[in-house]
């Protein structure tokens, strides 16, 4: 009998079996994610709204969201596609929309064009007001949309395999998002898998969900949820509940820059025979992204986080992590990520820090 299981099915069951649960729950996560992708998602609306382009065209279709420098529309002939707000110069729609100014400033209303290029009338309870179209950073329709509309994400992944050694790498990312009038959800996932003859098998993973409560003049109030595991750093399972208080310092249509403080609560399953240990850090990080949509699409993101022990004064801990990812095709993208560990004081069984480039295919949704 001939069995059909493909050696990439093979390997990945092979590891979830002999894998930690962490490690299994975050490949199964990105795995399922690209499965999600393929079921389309639609929801049939009126396309009575107005979009004018920089190049005298006008587009019939119902606006969704602004976020990042980018219109998202609905069209009749051409589906769902991404503008670029440089490129638009009116807007009009009758439904109302939460609109946010760089500086922070909200407002609701519906849109009226306003027969000048440049500027947004937003038509309010109490009156209008009329914005400059380069202040504004953030739309989004009070109606509920699909769950597309609702959220923006990405999943990535790479494998690797060199039959000299029998040596076999995975890696995978996944991430999503969603943006309301007065919070922001984010989510991230990423696994990193190798197995080799003769030598030890190496897992890297990590779960991480945080949430902002978002406040007037670009402040939030922040909770932060990370599972880990590193066998580099001999952490078995790393738990880590938090809480803070941040500011976004930057927030324009080709970039975002926020910091944030508080304290976390963290657990540590170490590797080996050594006891398990609660402390409590504080938290510091600071994240930086930036978005260019001319042709290729790129966007870079930076996040750094530090973790100075409070309970046990000394030790340091932080995470660094880099990627650069560009267009090939409409929504395929190649990522260049390097990632980045510390710890002062590491269990008996790992070393100070652990670090590597990753290269991967991947699809943003």
């Amino acid at each position: 009998m001939i069995d059909r299981t493909s050696p990439t099915q093979a390997t990945i069951a092979k590891k979830c079996k002999r894998d930690g649960a962490l490690t299994c729950a975050v490949t199964c996560i990105i795995l399922l994610s690209v499965l999600v992708l393929l079921v389309p998602l639609h929801a049939a609306a009126a396309k009575n709204d107005f979009v004018w382009l920089v190049n005298g065209d006008r587009i019939t279709c119902d606006i969704k969201t602004l976020e990042r420098g980018r219109l998202r529309v609905s069209t009749d002939s051409m589906g769902t596609v991404q503008l670029e707000w440089d490129d638009i110069v009116r807007m009009s729609s009758a439904d109302e929309y939460i609109i946010e100014l760089t500086h922070g400033e909200r407002f609701l209303g519906s849109l009226v064009d306003s027969g000048q290029d440049g500027q947004l009338r937003v038509m309010l309870a109490g009156g209008e007001v009329l914005l400059n179209m380069a202040d504004v950073v953030w739309i989004d329709p009070v109606k509920e949309g699909t769950l597309t509309d609702l959220w923006d994400g990405h999943v990535s992944v790479g494998l690797d395999y060199t039959k000299a050694n029998n040596s076999s790498t995975f890696s995978g990312s996944f991430g999503a998002r969603r943006r309301a009038e007065d919070f922001q959800v984010g989510i991230s996932a990423t696994a990193f898998l190798r197995s080799q003859d003769g030598a030890s098998d190496s897992r890297r993973a990590n779960l991480e969900i945080e949430y902002r409560r978002l406040l007037l003049q670009r402040r939030f109030w922040a909770l932060v949820g990370l599972l880990e595991r590193n066998d580099e750093l001999g952490i078995d399972l790393r738990s880590l509940a938090g809480a803070g208080y941040g500011r976004f310092l930057v927030q324009t249509n080709r970039s975002l820059w926020s910091a944030t403080a508080g304290a976390a609560v963290v657990n540590e399953q170490r590797a080996g025979d050594e006891a398990g240990e609660n402390q409590i850090e504080a938290y510091l990080n600071t994240r930086h992204e930036y978005f260019l949509y001319h042709s290729p699409k790129t966007t870079l993101n930076t996040n750094l986080t530090l973790f100075p022990s409070l309970t046990d004064p000394g030790r340091l801990r932080g995470n660094l992590g880099f990627y650069l990812r560009r267009e090939l095709v409409s929504d395929l993208f190649l990522e260049l990520r390097l990632y980045g560990s510390y710890d002062n004081e590491p269990p008996e069984e790992g070393g100070k820090s652990d670090y590597g480039l990753i290269t991967s295919l991947g699809y943003s949704f």
